[in-house]
């Protein structure tokens, strides 16, 4: 039944369309919603149209919209019987060749001529002048002229003469030749000048053909009872578009709080122009999967172990040698078999978060359809902030500047890179990661050089002795600090005691310097507060035992 229907719903459409009159629309993109990896447009246009069915046409849509996502609605008295898209094929336009007048041809033709011929006169003219420069360059390099010659006076002053003459003739040639060469410049520049402008007017009347595209419409039917004016609203889904979120993290010093200014890089490539449009940035992925889980029957029995039955030859009597375990019974078996068999996927979980966030942009965007990043402001927060110098001396002789962002889960942020800026000076990247358990969100500032750190060992508390081949070494290691700062800061220091692996290396920890120890990795922390000039030490001592014939491997 609802098959029949449906055809006779086709039907009937097809029926009306090939009667509707067609009504090209002008439409603007009004509002566009972008996703992280799509977008759904938004068009609006009116119309006027007479009494029966039109089809209203709506052009130049993007060629990546998603068919089954296409909606319309609008206002006025009519009825929307039907929306689809259309992919219609540009007639072929071929040139007018409208015939040019024969004067017009015969002037193109003279004139291409013409300059042919003017070309190679300029040749020769320009090859002439090049000759007498070369020949007047040689005359005056000669080594008469330059003195260097061991004639007499009399013979000197006939090849003086001769120069003077043959110099003069030379100028005067070359003079001649570059008055022929304007002449010929110009005439060339007015020649072309005059063949432009009748090729032009060539153009104008057989034009070049336009470039030919597929032309992408949304063609509305709409049927009304007499004529009206209304109004027509599409939206659709397109993909080759979406935003991905960053972020700067800005603080002026540790007494101030950080300013969190949330950005959004915009990018569409979906050959259309989002122009003066309303924008919303939403979270969702349209695309996710919305087919409700299915919980699979989840089976408990002892693992079975392979089992080896052996029959006789001569009788029915059976006996089954188990390799492993015991031999399952044969109810059990015969349950087993009623059961469907497992598949692999039902051992493999599938875990989505998604947050269902939309920001509205007040501004309208302009966005070109060029692919590039276009980065639009959302947020700018100001989080409260703690401010911790995070310093293991053992491996860096610099503290690290850490922040501590708290009551961050409210801003609904997304994953993203953030850039971070300590005094106005850029100090480095980091991810944020909203994903993660923790309410307070730890941020790496840089190195701060005005605390001063120094680790060494003391020699005076370090002891060895030496029992058969067992040694006993006694280290002690001091941590000293030192703030130079003006303002009083907050600490945490780091260091570890060697672990054992191996029961013929033992240690023991002989004073851990009132840190908070843990002895399965050895890790000593200390937390505190050093004032301002003020100077701490940390000192820890731990005992190690071992066999002086066994190298041992690693630092303690």
């Amino acid at each position: 039944m609802k098959n029949l229907i449906l055809t006779a719903s086709i039907i009937l459409t097809t029926v009306l369309s090939l009667f509707a009159n067609e009504k090209d629309v002008e439409s603007k993109i009004k509002e566009v919603t972008i996703f992280p990896s799509s977008a759904q447009i938004t068009r609006t246009g009116t119309f006027s149209t007479t009494a029966g069915v039109t089809e209203i046409i709506l052009s130049d849509v993007s060629p990546y919209l998603n068919q089954s996502s296409i909606q319309a609605k609008g206002k006025g008295n009519f009825t929307i019987l039907d929306v689809q898209l259309r992919v219609k094929q540009p007639e072929i336009v071929l040139s007018n060749n409208n015939e040019l007048p024969p004067k017009i041809v015969r002037e193109i033709a003279i004139l291409e001529d013409s300059i042919a011929y003017l070309n190679f006169d300029l040749s020769d003219l320009i090859d002439n002048i090049s000759a007498l420069e070369l020949e007047k360059n040689i005359l005056l390099n000669n080594s008469l002229v330059t003195g260097h010659g061991g004639d007499t006076i009399t013979e000197l002053k006939a090849t003086m003469e001769y120069f003077r003459i043959r110099i003069n003739d030379i100028n005067d040639q070359i003079q001649k030749l570059k008055r022929d060469e304007f002449k010929m410049s110009r005439e060339y520049t007015r020649m072309n000048t005059r063949l432009n402008e009748l090729k032009a007017y060539n153009q104008q009347e057989n034009p070049t053909p336009p470039n030919n595209k597929p032309i992408y419409q949304v063609v509305v039917t709409v049927s009304a009872d007499y004529a009206v004016n209304g109004t027509i609203e599409i939206n659709y889904m397109v993909s080759n578009a979406g935003w991905i979120p960053t972020y700067d993290l800005k603080t002026s010093g540790v007494e101030n709080q950080v300013q969190l200014i949330y950005k959004a890089n915009v990018w569409q490539n979906t050959g259309e122009e989002w122009k003066d449009a309303k924008l919303r940035l939403s979270t969702i992925t349209p695309t996710a999967n919305n087919v409700k889980p299915i919980l699979p029957v989840t089976y408990l029995s002892y693992y079975n172990y392979n089992t080896i039955e052996t029959i006789s030859t001569g009788g029915s009597k059976k006996d089954r040698k188990a390799s492993y375990g015991a031999p399952a019974s044969a109810e059990r078996e015969e349950a087993m078999a009623d059961l469907d068999a497992n598949y692999a996927y039902n051992y493999t979980s599938m875990n989505q978060t998604m947050t269902n966030v939309e920001f509205d942009i007040k501004l309208n965007y302009t966005i070109p359809t060029d692919g590039q990043y276009h980065i639009i402001p959302i947020q700018n927060e100001t989080i409260p902030t703690n401010y911790v110098y995070y310093i293991v001396p053992k491996v860096e002789t610099q503290a690290f500047l850490i922040a501590k962002l708290t009551d961050w889960q409210e801003l609904d942020l997304l994953p993203g890179s953030a850039n971070i800026y300590f005094d106005g000076t850029f100090v480095g990247e980091t991810q944020i990661n909203p994903s993660t358990l923790s309410d307070t969100l730890e941020l790496a500032l840089g190195r701060d050089r005005s605390l001063q750190i120094e680790r060494k060992q003391l020699k005076n508390e370090t002891d060895s002795k030496l029992v058969g081949s067992v040694v006993t070494k006694t280290l002690t290691y001091q941590i000293t600090l030192k703030n130079t700062k003006p303002a009083n800061v907050d600490i945490v220091l780091q260091d570890n005691i060697p672990v054992s692996t191996t029961e013929d290396i033992n240690v023991k920890v002989i004073d851990n310097g009132k840190a908070n120890y843990t002895e399965s990795s050895g890790m000593l922390f200390w937390r505190g507060k050093l004032k301002s000039r003020e100077t701490q030490k940390y000192t820890f001592s731990y005992e190690v035992e071992y066999d002086s014939s066994k190298p041992i491997a690693g630092n303690f």
